[in-house]
């Protein structure tokens, strides 16, 4: 459940940074950014999720509106008390107003001026001042951690927020990992060569190749990618060349999970580039986001004709209670339940695969059922979805995203989706190990 109950102190001067336009052209800001929610240590996918509804901040192009901005900026961290001198009202905006030497102009004068150094460098130690300060909550946060303390519906560690003088709680708990770990089963080989032969299937709609050339840039791909894997899986190399019915049963379950990652790793790259190939040059990346979608989608949908065709809303399971039928949404309630009756029944058959580890979806209460959210355990092949995600490929081959959103197309409702790579089990950095997959669809039917 996507629920924000702290925004960690870069992030709000992430957000004044964006008003100052160039006068921050000076540093680099981190793309990725860690939020707190009510699923822990989250690491937003700020690289290619494909919103069905796009939102954007307009920016004014008026040379005065930027330089009125960066002035605020100054004055704000001023007040802060993070410029090392303080900035008097009027000499600012003398200096803003006056022409720099070489008639340089706008806001060429503002990041040229004392003001603009003097705000570069305060930046620059509120930036390390704010590290400090995250990384204290991410202890903080750690401690309040209650080792006894489940959440009776979700089976998950709950991380309370503290509360205030009068006794009363601060925000709803956040959860964590489960109390009682649910180990992946056993690898079910059938199911894989399912989902894998679906996504080429789903390549071989929307490209023009046939399936012997396919399988072709594959085998390239897998030439390039194997040394990388193989070094990453050098814990398992002991059995690679084994068939011993003595070897290790956890060892050879390990070793295909292994194989599925990269096997879907090297699809997701080998179809990427085979789109880029077919884009020219001048293709917009617009074009070639809908060609993305168009895939996943595919992908998805040939997912739920293959292991869900007779899902309806029956189907759907969730811990959470379903949206109130006396209030009013601005979606149709029983064509989302009945999407999500397809997911689940996809997913139970991923879990029982080996595929995935415990999942669930919740429609929060306290957010107007507004939001659906898709949290899954163990997803095997996140590593690879990180990877391809890092590597800024066109897909990340996600079978859980593609099957969202071919669920959710069929229902007609407008949404949003974000995904999130998740390590439910702490807040601290330097830990981070993504197990989990969070899909979130929010602004639904608006």
């Amino acid at each position: 459940m996507v629920q924000f109950h702290l925004i960690p102190f870069t992030c709000f001067l992430s957000m004044q940074l964006a008003l100052s336009g160039d006068v921050v052209s000076a540093f680099s800001v981190p793309k990725q950014t860690t939020l707190t929610t009510r699923h822990q240590n989250v690491k937003r996918d700020a690289t290619s999720p494909i919103n069905s509804k796009q939102s954007s901040f307009s920016k004014s192009d008026s040379e005065s509106s930027r330089v009125i901005a960066s002035f605020l900026l100054g004055a704000t961290l001023s007040f802060m008390g993070m410029v090392s001198q303080p900035l008097p009202s009027v000499a600012a905006s003398t200096t803003i107003m006056d022409p720099m030497p070489g008639d340089v102009q706008g806001v060429g004068a503002v990041t040229q001026s004392k003001l603009g150094q003097s705000v570069r460098g305060a930046v620059i130690g509120g930036a390390q001042i704010a590290d400090s300060l995250d990384l204290q909550w991410e202890r903080f946060s750690d401690k309040l951690r209650d080792e006894s303390k489940c959440d009776p519906r979700t089976n998950r560690r709950m991380f309370d927020n503290g509360t205030r003088r009068d006794g009363t709680k601060i925000g709803n708990p956040v959860l964590g990992a489960l109390c009682t770990p649910e180990p992946l089963k056993a690898v079910d080989d059938s199911v894989v060569a399912v989902v894998t032969k679906l996504a080429e299937d789903a390549m071989l709609e929307i490209s023009n190749l046939d399936r012997s050339k396919l399988k072709e840039a594959e085998q390239r791909v897998a030439d390039k990618v194997r040394p990388a894997f193989a070094r990453a899986a050098a814990s398992t190399s002991s059995i690679e060349t084994s068939n011993s019915a003595d070897a290790d049963p956890e060892l050879v379950q390990k070793q295909k999970r292994q194989e599925f990652n990269r096997d879907l790793y090297v699809q997701m790259r080998t179809y990427g580039e085979v789109l880029t190939f077919q884009s020219s040059a001048s293709t917009p990346k617009s074009k070639s986001s809908v060609i993305s979608q168009q895939f996943e989608t595919s992908w998805g949908r040939k997912m739920l004709q293959e292991l869900a065709p007779n899902a309806n809303r029956k189907d759907y399971s969730s811990p959470f209670p379903k949206p109130d039928p006396t209030d009013e949404q601005p979606y149709d309630e029983a064509s989302l339940l009945d999407a999500l009756g397809g997911i689940s029944v996809v997913l139970n058959k991923l879990q029982a695969a080996g595929i995935v580890g415990h999942w669930e979806i919740s429609i929060p209460e306290d957010d107007f059922w507004n939001v659906v959210t898709i949290a899954v355990d163990d997803d095997v092949s996140i590593g690879g979805e990180i990877l391809a995600r890092e590597s800024k490929l066109p897909l990340s081959g996600s079978p859980v995203v593609g099957l969202v959103k071919a669920a959710m197309e069929g229902t007609r409702i407008p949404y949003k989706i974000d995904t999130f790579f998740i390590d439910p089990t702490t807040t601290k950095q330097e830990l981070y190990n993504p197990s989990q997959l969070l899909v979130s669809l929010g602004d639904l039917g608006q």
